[in-house]
């Protein structure tokens, strides 16, 4: 894989020298043993004392009550909080790790993700966008968060969970609930940026973090008992709330690999003990023999639960071509696999899409059968699509287009969320349809293909790595078109499997922030952490009568998507608009779900649109005993939303489907008796209710943490903590007549805002609410 360093150093170089020098004098004297300890272990130790110390360790960080290891406000005043264990140091990074607790660093507590990891309902091929993919297949995607868009802009915000947007704005990705694993990939070294976790959790898949090339002495028991460094490897991933790891060994001997395997076996034992559950483990060493990767433990049980082929596994090649290796063929996975112990399922083919994502389109097909075809019967996979990196791979494309250097058949216009789009629905981007390649464009794929005896390869060059230099082959891989989406191969997932269930559509990145129709903020942010579970399917849009043509998209429906210049909670709403005529009846399935609707079950919709737009708008129901006809109810005329912007709410009771399974939610769009008349509407909120809740309480023990005057511009950032768990938006509030300007949103116990108060600012009123399930509750304030 591609050397990590530049990227890695350009983050260290984000927070600044004095930071991170910050850092290592503030690790230099903190430990999960004392010092003397610390000398002891790093000298070797009795294997049963180092256990039981390590064994502790991990018990004991999460022992301590929430805000312990803060300091007052004075003694960190000016250093605003920095993700623990960032590349970049000078300082000796195995020292570090071993060195590090994140009970005793006050900026930890500032970056732990909060999120669960939210269960997946059954699959249920009925509502499949493309019923006969076999729903075993995984995916997953080595994720690069928030990169920098500006091709001339500092890559510098991957370790950072949130901020004012800049200039150009950064990535955030809108479909992690496709992906079954989700790997932090870049930027932040062992710990994942937490709002990768929380949006990857909020969808059911898990976070790992990446243990990239590792030090030696991380495996080889040369100065640390290897049991100590699982210790403190799953200590980390308890603390902050991830899943586990990605572990990426290449180029060693033997022995290494045998030692590596060991680490693994070593932190699945610690976790068992310590009752870390989920705890995740998936194996790359750059080459893909199953018998390296899946290198059994000391009681024959393969150590890492999943593994990463690489792309030249199966005969198809990358850039410059790579490896191959056993066994040769997808056919023979499944016995290959099971020779350990495991599934083809545990297996996932590496893609690597940088820069050139239709690369999916030219390789996938040899792992999967597009859409369940004929290739393999019901669909069958040979294993599952890893893919690294979507956001290398979107972003590199759309600055090829940009430049004028290839990926011609990109539309001009189109940004980097179209392009994410394509990448996952398919050039159509509407995931229900084949998107297979036309001729001409499977002969570009055919182009960069070479025979060699029975293998065949890629020759693709890659000239986002050339540093400017227009040394191209033909075709480039930004040449390859994007036909085939992830969803031609993958089956979808959904959480949504019980009431109450509630989605704004936030993006997790926005123009400006609302709160009930109210314009609270007019910054542009980002923090994928708090992204709303989104649509299902993006955008899967059919004729309001009949199914879905997968050869073809009907012309003239209605258009669909999400819309940054209005919301009614967060940065973005559903927005649906076109000339609505009888040619052009719409319907947009939306979400899958697999809800037991009960008597108190209703749906409600806040919507912003004219009276006559809202009369021809459905809320279309597929039930799992009628997967076929779905129930059309009509919006009823509703009343006036809370808050501002003329929204309305609408609400459906379902009681009359009591005991039924709600398999799937659409909208419809009929044309009313006028004829064709333009429809522009909005949906602010959507929500799926059940019995009466609870109130939310404000949060307890509300407390300032830290101030911190910026030197540069004198704006004060505020570090606050509290003692509950939950989501709570953190507001400044206008002490004249009361307005309330938003700072941010937070999963969590802890927030910090880095330009909260103005320049010059000696007090203020900050009030932190409780929200959840589209709900606001109480809020406690504090003057600072």
């Amino acid at each position: 894989m591609a050397d990590q360093s530049s990227t890695d150093s350009a983050v260290a170089v984000a927070h600044g020298t004095a930071a991170i020098a910050r850092r290592e004098v503030v690790l230099a004297g903190l430990g999960l043993l004392s010092s003397a300890s610390l000398a002891a272990v790093l000298g070797g130790g009795r294997d049963s004392e180092v256990a039981a110390a390590g064994t502790e360790a991990v018990a004991a960080i999460e022992r301590r009550p929430p805000g312990a290891g803060s300091v007052s406000p004075g003694a960190v005043s000016g250093a605003a909080p920095i993700l623990p264990m960032l590349p970049g140091s000078t300082a000796d990074a195995f020292a570090r790790l071993m060195a590090y607790d994140p009970a005793a660093d006050p900026d930890a507590a500032y970056f732990r993700s909060a999120v669960p990891l939210a269960p997946r309902i059954a699959p249920f091929a009925a509502t499949q966008a493309h019923p006969r993919l076999d729903p075993r297949a995984g995916a997953a995607t080595l994720a690069t968060t928030n990169r920098t868009i500006a091709p001339d802009a500092p890559d510098v915000w991957r370790a950072v969970r949130h901020a004012t947007t800049p200039a150009g704005g950064v990535q955030v990705a809108r479909r992690l609930g496709v992906h079954d694993i989700v790997v932090q990939w870049g930027g932040t070294g062992i710990v994942p940026n937490p709002a990768l976790t929380d949006a990857a959790h909020r969808n059911g898949a898990l976070c790992l973090g990446t243990i990239w090339q590792p030090d030696a002495r991380l495996f080889d028991g040369s100065v640390v008992p290897v049991e100590r460094v699982a210790e403190k490897l799953v200590a980390l991933a308890r603390y902050f709330g991830f899943d586990g790891y990605f572990v990426n060994h290449e180029l060693g001997s033997a022995q290494a690999k045998a030692q590596v395997a060991g680490l693994m076996a070593a932190m699945h034992a610690v976790a068992r003990r310590a009752r870390v559950a989920p705890f995740h483990l998936q194996h790359y060493d750059g080459h893909g023999d199953l018998r390296d990767l899946f290198a059994p433990d000391a009681s024959g049980a393969p150590a890492a639960d999943t593994v990463m082929i690489d792309q030249g596994w199966s005969g198809y090649n990358g850039p410059g071509g790579c490896c191959t290796s056993w066994p040769a063929d997808p056919a023979t996975l499944a016995a290959g696999a099971s020779a350990f112990q495991r599934t083809p399922a545990d297996v996932f083919f590496g893609l690597q899409l940088y820069p050139g994502p239709g690369f999916i389109g030219a390789a996938a097909p040899r792992v999967i059968s597009p859409d369940g075809g004929s290739g393999r019967e019901g669909g069958t996979a040979g294993g599952g699509l890893q893919l690294y990196s979507v956001d290398d791979g979107c972003l590199n494309l759309w600055r090829a287009r940009q430049a004028g250097r290839g990926a011609a058949f990109l539309d001009a216009a189109a940004d980097v969320a179209t392009v994410e789009r394509l990448v996952y629905s398919g050039q159509t981007q509407n995931p229900a349809l084949s998107n297979a390649p036309s001729a001409a464009q499977q002969a570009v794929y055919d182009s960069g293909r070479l025979s060699w005896g029975d293998t065949t390869l890629y020759r693709l060059s890659e000239w986002a790595t050339t540093d400017g230099t227009l040394a191209r082959f033909s075709p480039d891989q930004a040449d390859l078109p994007i036909t085939y989406g992830v969803a031609n191969f993958i089956a979808e997932r959904s959480v949504i499997g019980a009431a109450p269930f509630a989605t704004h559509f936030n993006e997790g990145e926005g123009q400006a922030f609302f709160v009930e129709g109210r314009r609270v903020s007019d910054t542009a942010w980002f923090n994928l952490g708090i992204q709303d579970v989104l649509p299902t399917w993006q955008w899967w849009r059919a004729p309001f009568e009949g199914l879905t043509d997968r050869a073809a998209e009907a012309p003239g429906l209605l258009e669909v998507g999400l819309d940054q210049a209005i919301a009614y909670d967060g940065g973005s709403s559903l927005r649906v608009y076109g000339l609505l005529g009888v040619g052009a009846a719409t319907r947009v399935h939306l979400f899958k779900t697999d809800i037991a609707v009960a008597g108190a079950t209703a749906v409600e919709l806040v919507t912003l649109a004219r009276a006559a737009d809202r009369a021809r708008t459905r809320l279309g129901l597929i039930f799992a005993d009628r997967p076929d006809r779905p129930e059309w109810l009509p919006l009823p005329p509703g009343w006036p939303a809370a808050g501002e912007g003329g929204w309305t709410l609408s609400r459906l009771d379902l009681g009359r489907f009591s005991g039924r399974r709600m398999a799937s939610i659409l909208l419809g769009f009929e044309p009313g008796d006028g004829g064709a008349a333009p429809l522009d509407l909005r949906v602010g909120r959507f929500a799926i209710t059940g019995e009466e809740l609870v109130s939310l309480a404000p949060p307890r023990g509300l407390r300032l943490d830290r101030r911190v005057t910026d030197a540069a511009t004198g704006a004060i950032g505020l570090g606050l903590r509290w003692e509950d768990d939950g989501r709570f938006d953190v507001f400044r509030v206008d002490a004249q007549g009361g307005a309330r300007r938003w700072l941010g949103r937070i999963d969590g116990r802890c927030f910090y805002a880095p330009a909260a108060l103005p320049a010059g600012t000696e007090s203020a009123i900050i009030e932190v609410q409780a929200i959840g399930d589209g709900r606001r509750g109480g809020a406690a304030r504090l003057r600072v």
